[in-house]
């Protein structure tokens, strides 16, 4: 466990001292300010009382889980072809180090740094709280929903990470599964069950309306799952190969 937390500590505290994290960061911060605005200004034009978490958290998380599948590979690529690349990978897998405590190092330093950003989104509803009595339930749903999003594309990232030292590669490669990944439920003749499933975005919009399921849930956890033992089982792979 020990292992495990100073990984996520060098990767956590490497995001921060890199451009990455900082251009990230503003980044998310810009596009939910433009959202804000934009949706604050609709919402007075058709003269409609204004929900601060509904209306506004809301539509901001459901377009954050957008740019995320752009955003997040970019932290993944750091986190797992650099160390690839650089040999510190190398030096992890000759040392008495399991291959789990590496995979959950780094996904949990990812989350980390997703985790702040998504306390500082909390920020906005949180704020009218002067003003008004927001519905703190969907404020948590909300936010349950955007740590499950982050986490499903990380374990993703992580897993197609695995393959290559080439940074643009592990990039490209990651944002073009993920999408791949949430449009195949989109093809003929697919099952209703699995569309459901692989749309991330559909089953994140969900906790933005406070609909905290137990089967979306169980989903996110299951695909997390999935990928993170595909990421262990390529990582031990290459550990042999040294």
């Amino acid at each position: 466990m020990s292992v495990t937390l100073a990984i996520a500590g060098r990767d956590f505290k490497g995001f921060f001292g890199t451009p990455l994290g900082w251009i990230a960061a503003c980044i998310i911060f810009l596009v939910s300010g433009i959202v804000f605005y934009i949706v604050v200004q609709m919402l007075l034009i058709r003269g409609q009382s204004i929900d601060p978490v509904a209306d506004i958290f809301g539509q901001i998380l459901n377009f954050l889980n957008y740019i995320n599948i752009f955003i997040i590979p970019a932290f993944t690529m750091k986190t797992m072809s650099e160390d690839l690349g650089n040999g510190t990978y190398r030096l992890q897998a000759s040392a008495p180090i399991s291959t789990w405590a590496i995979v959950y190092g780094k996904f949990l330093g990812v989350m980390l740094y997703f985790g702040v950003i998504g306390i500082f989104m909390a920020l906005y509803p949180l704020y009218s709280i002067i003003f008004t009595e927001p519905d703190l339930k969907v404020l948590l749903s909300g936010w349950i929903g955007f740590i499950l999003n982050s986490a499903t594309i990380v374990a993703i990232g992580l897993f197609i990470g695995s393959f290559t030292k080439n940074p643009i590669i592990s990039y490209l490669g990651s944002a073009f599964f993920i999408l791949l990944f949430i449009f195949s439920g989109f093809f003929p003749g697919i099952p209703d069950w699995y569309r459901h499933s692989v749309n991330l975005l559909e089953l994140s919009s969900e906790f933005t309306k406070g609909m905290i399921k137990t089967g979306s849930i169980a989903t996110y956890i299951a695909i997390i799952s999935v990928f993170l033992f595909l990421c262990r089982f390529v990582m031990e792979s290459k550990k042999w190969r040294f």
